[in-house]
This record gives structure tokens, sequence and C-alpha cells, in this order.
């Protein structure tokens, strides 16, 4: 968010790059999704990522989909049980 308001490149934090980030109200945005639209939404958003990371990002999910969506299921189940949802 910071490298959008300062139109800078984006820069992340290593020690905070896989930390569950708390609670944002985006988050329970989210909850109103199915599984499957929550999937699509982080490979959609790892397209994007610049440096040609998008090539390997499609091998992934060409090779090994169950386990990607695995990851992701994981990581929203610890992302849901951080955020308490009304």
């Amino acid at each position: 968010m910071d490298a959008i308001a300062n139109k800078t490149d984006f820069d992340p934090d290593p020690e905070n790059c896989f930390r569950v980030l708390g609670r944002l109200p985006a988050i329970r945005e989210l909850e109103d999704l199915t599984e499957e639209q929550r999937h699509d939404m982080f490979a959609e958003g790892f397209r994007h990522i610049p440096n040609g990371v998008q090539e390997t990002f499609e091998l992934l999910l060409a090779k090994h989909k169950a386990l990607l969506w695995q990851a992701f299921r994981h990581y929203w189940n610890a992302v849901a049980d951080e955020v308490p949802l009304p």
C-alpha cells in the first residue's frame, strides 16, 4: 500500500512476507467468497508479480495445483482464525 501511495516499486520486507497480517477489515470480505473464488483471486495476484516469477508460478500451477490449493487453504484457515468474524 505504501508503494502505491508513494508511486514507488514494491519492496517486500522479508521479515513480514509470510506473517498473518492481523485484523484487516478487507479479510472479512474474503469470507463472502467461495473457496474457488479465493483461490482464483490469489492465483491472479501471483500472475501479476514482476521479474519473471509468473513463468515459475504457472509451472507450479500446471504441475502441482492440488498442493498449491492446499497451501492456499491452509493459509486462509490461519487468517480466518486470526480475524474474528462477526
